[in-house]
């Protein structure tokens, strides 16, 4: 059953479900980083290890996410009093109070208490003014390749860089141009990600900087949009949940012969650490990530048509889910400094096999830092996010409107 027809101010549930799949996949894939890697040997380890290690995707499905929601928000509101002032407000209210109060909880609070047990559980890695200068300012992902510094406790962050940059720019482009023209720019500047990615993969400098840097990894945001627009025609809408089946199992066939033919799905993968296979992750980080984007841009259109009471719709409706999905955002920013802390100070699951390990620890970062996202959302985000009825965006009326007033997060 079709949901082309359904009012601007609808809340899609099953959006939430997906966000929580993508926040356990990521907790899924630093869990594995943390207890031996994707890379490891024996038969049950290994397996493991390498399946695990495909939860770095977990971005990429945000991505797309981020790039519907988003699109589909400013596109209904263009036109309207306030589109950019509302936006910018809107987006800074519900990111930068946690974002920053973090940056500060562990850049200035923890150092401070940095003796003792506090010191044990809460002292990170040692980072420069510069280091900290690229996380306060958003471009840590462009600092990463250029300097080689990797900042393990913040690592995760070069994806919210990735997407702030997305925020700036992304209204100016929506406000200029009509529907058509943005379904061009979206697939044209898709495209043209893809390609710069195949440039610095063939170049050989820093090939990992296809992963990192903004132009590179517009894939997912874009088809995203690019669903967005669709939905809001009736004749576009139709033929993409035609063709959404062909493009989600062609797409998936394509992610699973690169995994198998190359034996791993790992971006960063070189032929010393694989065990010797000499292999690498270029196939990963040009034609895997394109792939990424079309496969879980499909699989987002199914499931928004999956008719209700569904076996998947139960699952990604599901109470537990969207409960995930709904502070998934605070369970990003938290997850890296929990799994840290778990690492240092439980140390019989650093002794136990590496399988039971990191089973044990997903179960637990997951229940941790799902209490902790929760707490900052009610303890300290809502105070923030009372304020965002001051910047109230109204939609304005279309021929074919279908809108989810949801956050990208």
């Amino acid at each position: 059953m079709g949901t082309s027809d359904q009012p601007s101010n609808q809340y899609i549930p099953v959006l939430d479900g997906l966000r929580a799949g993508a926040i356990l996949a990521v907790i899924v894939c630093h869990v594995n980083q943390a207890y031996g890697g994707p890379f490891m040997a024996g038969v049950v380890n290994g397996s493991l290890a390498m399946v695990l290690g495909w939860g770095w995707v977990g971005v990429d499905l945000f991505f797309v996410l981020s790039g519907f929601l988003i699109t589909g928000i400013l596109y209904d509101s263009k036109g309207s009093r306030g589109y950019f002032r509302n936006f910018y407000a809107r987006r800074a209210l519900r990111i930068m109070p946690l974002y920053y109060g973090f940056l500060f909880l562990t850049t200035v609070i923890f150092p401070w208490l940095s003796d003792g047990f506090f010191g044990r559980l809460l002292l990170l890695h040692d980072i420069s003014p510069a280091d900290a200068r690229s996380l306060y300012l958003y471009y840590y992902n462009f600092y990463l390749p250029l300097t080689g510094r990797m900042l393990y406790d913040f690592h995760h962050f070069w994806s919210l860089a990735i997407e702030e940059h997305f925020y700036l720019v992304w209204p100016l482009v929506i406000y200029a141009l009509n529907r058509r023209s943005l379904m061009r720019t979206c697939l044209g500047m898709a495209v043209g990600s893809f390609f710069l990615r195949v440039i610095v993969i063939v170049w050989g400098t820093q090939p990992i900087s296809a992963f990192f840097l903004t132009p590179l990894r517009l894939d997912g945001l874009l088809i995203g949009s690019w669903v967005a627009l669709a939905r809001r025609d009736r004749d576009d809408w139709f033929q993409l949940r035609r063709y959404a089946g062909w493009l989600t199992s062609g797409s998936g066939g394509l992610l699973l012969g690169i995994a198998l033919g190359q034996r791993h799905f790992i971006p960063g993968a070189t032929p010393e650490r694989t065990a010797g296979v000499l292999v690498n992750g270029d196939m990963v980080l040009t034609v895997g990530i394109a792939a990424l984007a079309i496969f879980f841009a499909g699989f987002m259109v199914l499931t928004l048509e999956t008719a209700q009471g569904s076996q998947l719709r139960s699952l990604l409706e599901g109470n537990w889910l969207r409960a995930i999905g709904k502070y998934s955002y605070g369970m990003y920013v938290f997850h890296g400094v929990i799994l840290l802390a778990t690492v240092r100070l439980v140390s019989p699951l650093n002794a136990t096999p590496a399988y039971i390990a990191k089973l044990i620890a997903v179960l637990w970062i997951t229940t941790v830092t799902f209490f902790v996202a929760w707490l900052s959302y009610h303890l300290y985000e809502k105070q923030f996010l009372r304020l965002k009825a001051v910047f109230r965006t109204s939609a304005i009326p279309r021929p074919i409107l279908d809108h989810s007033t949801q956050d990208a997060f």
